[in-house]
């Protein structure tokens, strides 16, 4: 599984708003709306507050363990995922919005110092802020409020929208949650390249892609891509794509009514037996009693 391996890398295919007004919101009770949400990332940001109970969750290379009233900071690009604690419920709100809505592709100082930067990934965050953190009260305030915007769409709510997501910017910035990185030139210039190159799979995850042309892709020996894949994403190559492969795969098998060999084939898997010991490792369960589960 050298060079051959054809990598799947989990870019969430969900598309968060529109062209005109790149913002979603997102209302989930687990475990009614999942028991794990996949390894996963996407260009916009996300800030998640946990209304009632607790999970686990894992942002960036940190695993944690969130409780009510917790607001979560996902940066873009940052790879993140949340799992079911067996017994226990969880219930967030959500919103996901591009930062270039907010004013990153602009051409003022504003842009220049905070937004642009911040999409880019030259600052750094919090995973979460928690009840009595410094300032949270007005940030949770200040959330609350775009999320009734967004959902409500009172007169003139965009111009409502904008003006309350980017106070939400602008007290984390004031309360000290954002700050310039304190990494490297040449770590940020690395953690760009893995970004370049997490795009070029998300465009092209369906192709057979050998790991030597990522490699080239990035300007990096293909050791030192895979160190750095696992340094930024916390896992192997292999075992991401193992994990994509199968979340992607349990999708279809939902989604369509195509057999179990044609989407293990055509989610990468040549051998329908190591599919099916993938799938039963991962889920519990076979792909058809799978299937039939979820009818």
């Amino acid at each position: 599984m050298k060079n051959e391996t054809t990598l799947n890398v989990p870019r969430e295919n969900a598309r968060h708003g529109s062209i005109i007004l790149p913002v979603n919101s997102y209302h989930c009770f687990v475990p009614e709306t999942y028991t794990e949400l996949a390894l996963h990332w996407h260009e916009e940001m996300e800030i998640t507050l946990v209304r009632e109970g607790t999970s686990d969750y894992k942002v960036g290379q940190k695993t944690f363990r969130v409780r009510a009233g917790d607001i979560l900071l996902i940066p873009p690009y940052c790879i993140h995922s949340a799992s079911e604690i067996p017994g226990e419920t969880m219930l967030t709100d959500s919103l996901v919005f591009h930062l270039d809505y907010l004013g990153a592709k602009s051409q003022d100082i504003s842009a220049a110092k905070y937004m642009r930067p911040m999409k880019e990934g030259y600052f750094q965050m919090p995973e979460r802020i928690k009840p009595g953190d410094p300032g949270y009260a007005n940030i949770k305030d200040a959330f609350l409020r775009s999320l009734d915007f967004f959902l409500n769409k009172p007169a003139f709510f965009e111009i409502s929208l904008k003006a309350e997501l980017l106070n939400v910017i602008l007290l984390l910035f004031k309360n000290g949650y954002v700050k310039e990185t304190t990494e490297s030139r040449n770590a940020a210039e690395n953690r760009q390249q893995i970004k370049a190159v997490l795009q070029y799979i998300s465009e092209h995850y369906r192709e057979k892609i050998k790991i030597s042309d990522l490699a080239d892709l990035a300007g990096f020996s293909e050791s030192y891509l895979m160190s750095l894949f696992r340094q930024y994403v916390g896992m192997s190559c292999i075992q991401y794509i193992i994990h994509y492969r199968i979340q992607e795969a349990a999708r279809a098998l939902e989604e369509t009514s195509d057999s179990v060999a044609v989407i293990a084939t055509d989610h990468g898997f040549d051998n329908i037996s190591y599919f099916n010991l993938q799938f039963k490792k991962y889920f519990g369960m076979t792909p058809r009693e799978f299937r039939k589960a979820e009818k």
